[in-house]
């Protein structure tokens, strides 16, 4: 990664930070009903896959301290996230899944219903396949806290996700699997549509995954 991306991967953690206190503001309010849901449930994910590749990044121009450190979770040891084994708020998951993601669109109004957002299911960013999902707000509030504690202390899961590399790269030497966190495709959260609507953020989302692809060994 040359000087002028670390640079630039520095400056873009403040955004990210906003995002997630954004986020931090009207989650926890959400319903089943509240209007702006499926909003907020895309802005979850493009937070998300935001802090999983500036994390990577990190993990990647920082590797070397962390890739030799022994993991340990069990006993009175410290865990690498900083959190106790007693502690019960949710984890950052650091893998993406590679099952199709719901993302929402925005359907304007007809003769017979209201303009509304609906949530769809999409394989890499493609046409979604029109199956709705139920909105679940607590979930998407846990997923808050756990972007909430990536924020707080980012060197902590930049550790995990130095070791997590590590890992994936030994698995690889005996067999065939992904030796990072990214699912092939498109990232979850972004979409041509949105790419319209939100052009900022879709664009620090490309950005970041594009440096990250490279960031990795092929």
């Amino acid at each position: 990664m040359s000087n002028s991306n670390v640079a630039a991967l520095d400056r873009a953690w403040p955004i990210i930070c906003q995002l997630i206190s954004l986020l931090q503001v009207h989650v926890p309010g959400l319903t089943p009903q509240s209007q702006a849901r499926w909003r907020w449930s895309h802005l979850m994910r493009v937070a998300e896959s935001m802090v999983r590749r500036w994390l990577m990044l990190k993990a990647c121009q920082d590797a070397l301290p962390y890739v030799s450190m022994q993991v340990t979770h069990g006993g009175d040891r410290p865990r690498p996230d900083g959190l106790r084994n007693s502690d019960s708020a949710p984890l950052f998951r650091l893998v993406e899944r590679e099952a199709p993601f719901p993302f929402w669109v925005y359907e304007p109004a007809t003769a017979t219903a209201p303009a509304q957002w609906v949530l769809v299911q999409s394989v890499g960013g493609g046409q979604p396949l029109g199956i709705s999902t139920a909105f679940n707000p607590e979930n998407l509030k846990r997923r808050c806290i756990a972007l909430s504690h990536v924020m707080e202390n980012p060197a902590v899961h930049t550790l995990r996700m130095a070791r997590w590399l590590a890992r994936a790269t030994a698995r690889r030497k005996v067999e065939a699997g992904r030796a990072h966190p990214l699912r092939v495709g498109w990232p979850p959260g972004a979409s041509h549509q949105q790419k319209r609507r939100d052009p900022e953020r879709q664009d620090m989302l490309t950005w970041l995954d594009r440096l990250a692809r490279e960031a990795l060994p092929p």
